[in-house]
């Protein structure tokens, strides 16, 4: 979780505007959109390959734990063993954090892409505070 804490820290900073910033906001906003989304992307591709290995591991468990039992096993015993597992465990909590990372990201590209309506927004009220 020191990941997406890492992550909300920036994405403050990348959305702090005042009347002084506005312009280097407005002129950079394009560019670190494009930056969050390519994270989303990276993670959502870390979040494929962690599933993919959570199957590959839950099936080397299952062959384990068949044979290492004297007695037929029921399926759903097999499955609740594996998924109490340490290692089932640890990738499974790797996943949700991939998942609320991902959840974030897709939001901030919402942000992101609203945040051109915003700027000109602020743009229009500060000529009109000037005139």
């Amino acid at each position: 979780m020191e990941l997406l804490k890492q992550y909300i820290k920036e994405i403050t900073e990348d959305l702090k505007i005042d009347e002084i910033n506005v312009k280097e906001v407005q002129m950079r906003t394009p560019g670190r959109k494009h930056f969050w989304v390519a994270r989303m992307i990276n993670h959502k591709i870390d979040l494929e390959k962690l599933l993919k290995q959570r199957k590959k591991i839950e099936k080397e468990l299952q062959t384990q734990v068949l044979a290492c039992s004297e007695i037929n096993v029921s399926a759903s015993a097999v499955k609740r063993k594996i998924e109490e597992s340490e290692p089932i465990v640890e990738i499974n909590d790797k996943i949700r954090e991939h998942e609320l990372i991902i959840e974030l990201l897709e939001k901030t590209e919402k942000t992101f892409s609203s945040l051109s309506y915003d700027l000109k927004n602020i743009i229009e009220i500060v000529k009109m505070e000037n005139t």
